[in-house]
């Protein structure tokens, strides 16, 4: 059965799924490309996305006590387990490369010498254990460290203002369109991952006015981080960095005390990067349990897991491989993030027969109801009548 969320907590998982991947890679590739109007690269993809949940929503509203695996098996038992199961294995791509990307992530800038195979079993098991917990335990570690994330980062600029210079942004006007073009196509497919969420949430949780804060929330976040690279590192150093934002990360300093904040930041970031992984691993289980209903997704988080620590070493050899990818990946997610929602907004609609029934039986129900109420007024003036005949007799008989 679903959980119940929120609307805070469905902003807060538009958050977790839209900016933990999107601050790791493809801020140096929309830089290199879209120069010091990089941050512009969030305008088409923001409109975009809005657009593609919004067709969700209006699906979501069409079976509000079903999620999207729910209602895809039931309206087309043969079409919809298709498509589950191809939104199952796209999320298993992702699942493998946010392993290999955070994994070579925390090797390169935290953990030099310890094995990168080490590095991911450790975040599979902490992952695993999360995903054991349910969409509670997603949504309970969402409250904190995506809360956290956002207080840094409204923090971080005040700690940049030395560092800061505007001039990396000139010409202010001059803007390349192709440029900022080619950004938003690396951008995308890791700002786009929040499709996951109506597979997960039923169809009255999923609110379109959360969904637009997340979104809005998220670009605005992401703008905000490309501007304080761009103007605190500059175009040519941070168009070649790998991991842009960690170099940001550590041009904070705390006056002459603490020059190292950026491992108090990583210290908030990583633990959302875990649950954005086991956001992943919950997807694919919770689909697998849809579409075989025989299935115990709680047993699978341990074997889906190892799948995906094997997929993660064998598509992608190394950290260059995976840089390169995003590239290629934005015409697969294409299919996903815009193709499917908008072919489920035209076809996925209930069945006349259902809109039929289902009204009849509401109207059976109001009929019932106020066949009740009648019969529940007419005993309580029997009731009242018997009253009132026993309070009579009752005083005939009292002694003098």
């Amino acid at each position: 059965m679903n959980q119940g969320v929120t609307g805070r907590q469905l902003t807060l998982l538009i958050l977790l799924l839209s900016v933990t991947g999107t601050l790791i890679q493809p801020h140096a590739q929309a830089i290199f490309y879209a120069e010091q109007h990089a941050y512009l690269s969030y305008i088409p993809v923001f409109l975009i996305m809005l657009a593609s949940m919004w067709m969700l929503n209006r699906v979501q509203s069409r079976f509000p006590d079903q999620d999207l695996f729910e209602s895809l098996v039931e309206r087309f038992p043969f079409l919809g387990r298709v498509a589950g199961l191809m939104y199952i294995m796209f999320f298993l791509l992702i699942f493998a490369r946010d392993i290999r990307l955070i994994g070579d992530y925390v090797s390169i800038t935290l953990l030099e010498t310890t094995p990168i195979s080490i590095i991911v079993l450790s975040l599979l098991v902490m992952a695993v254990f999360i995903v054991r917990g349910g969409l509670g335990s997603l949504i309970g570690m969402s409250e904190l460290y995506i809360t956290l994330f956002l207080l840094n980062s409204m923090v971080v600029p005040f700690m940049l203002i030395q560092q800061v210079n505007l001039e990396n942004l000139m010409p202010y006007f001059d803007i390349d369109a192709a440029g900022v073009g080619k950004g938003s196509w690396y951008i995308f497919s890791f700002f786009g991952e929040m499709i996951a969420l109506p597979f997960v949430i039923k169809g009255s949780d999923f609110r379109f006015r959360s969904v637009t804060w997340g979104i809005t929330i998220g670009a605005l976040l992401m703008m905000l981080i490309m501007v304080e690279t761009i103007t605190s590192i500059g175009v040519p150093i941070a168009s070649r960095l790998v991991y842009p934002s960690y170099e940001l990360a550590r041009q904070l300093q705390v006056s002459d005390f603490l020059d190292r904040f950026d491992l108090a930041l990583a210290a908030v970031t990583m633990p959302a990067m875990i649950t954005k992984i086991a956001f992943d691993l919950y997807f694919i289980c919770w689909g697998l349990k849809r579409m075989i209903p025989k299935v115990s997704g709680k047993l699978m988080t341990g074997p889906v897991a190892l799948v995906g620590f094997v997929c993660a070493f064998w598509f992608f050899k190394n950290a260059i491989q995976l840089f390169r990818f995003t590239r290629e990946w934005t015409w697969i997610a294409i299919v996903f993030e815009i193709v499917f929602p908008l072919v489920f907004f035209v076809f996925l609609r209930p069945r006349r027969k259902e809109k039929g029934s289902s009204h009849r039986e509401e109207k059976q129900r109001d009929t019932t109801k106020k066949d009740n109420e009648r019969e529940k007024k007419r005993r309580d003036a029997d009731q009242e009548g018997e009253t009132e005949k026993d309070e009579m007799q009752g005083g005939e008989l009292q002694p003098s």
